[in-house]
C-alpha cells in the first residue's frame, strides 16, 4: 500500500523555510513500514528553495523508499527541479581575501567613496 501525503493538508499555499519541513518528515515517520510514497503538491503555489532543498534531504534521508512527486504547478515543478540539479553538480566554493579599509573620521571615509 502506498502513503500518500497532500502537502496542502500540513501546509498552506506556500512552502518556505527549511524548518517547515519538519512536518512532513513527521508524516513520513508515521508509517515506517511504507516503502512507496507520493507526495502531492495539489494546491501549493509557492515553493522556498531551501523548502525544495529540505525536500531532496527527506528524499536522500529515505533511500529505502520509493518518493514520487505529483500535482505540482509549474512554479514549484521548476524550483523542485533546479534544486535537484544543483544536487548533482559538484559545489565550487570560492574564497577571496578582500582588501580592509579603516576610517577614523567620515570625512575619510567620503574622500575615499569619492575617489572609486
Amino acid at each position: 500500500m502506498e502513503q500518500v501525503i497532500k502537502m496542502r493538508d500540513l501546509y498552506h499555499e506556500d512552502l518556505f523555510s527549511r524548518s517547515r519541513a519538519v512536518k512532513l518528515v513527521e508524516k513520513i515517520k508515521e508509517n515506517p513500514e511504507q516503502n512507496a510514497i507520493t507526495i502531492d503538491f495539489q494546491g501549493i503555489n509557492f515553493i522556498s528553495r531551501s523548502f525544495a532543498d529540505e525536500i531532496w534531504n527527506i528524499v536522500d534521508d529515505n533511500k529505502n523508499k520509493k518518493i514520487t512527486f505529483v500535482g505540482m504547478s509549474e512554479d514549484v515543478n521548476i524550483m523542485i527541479s533546479k534544486v535537484k540539479k544543483s544536487r548533482s553538480q559538484e559545489r565550487k566554493r570560492v574564497f577571496s581575501n578582500p582588501k580592509m579599509y579603516s576610517f577614523d573620521t567620515m570625512e575619510e571615509l567620503s574622500a575615499f567613496l569619492l575617489s572609486m
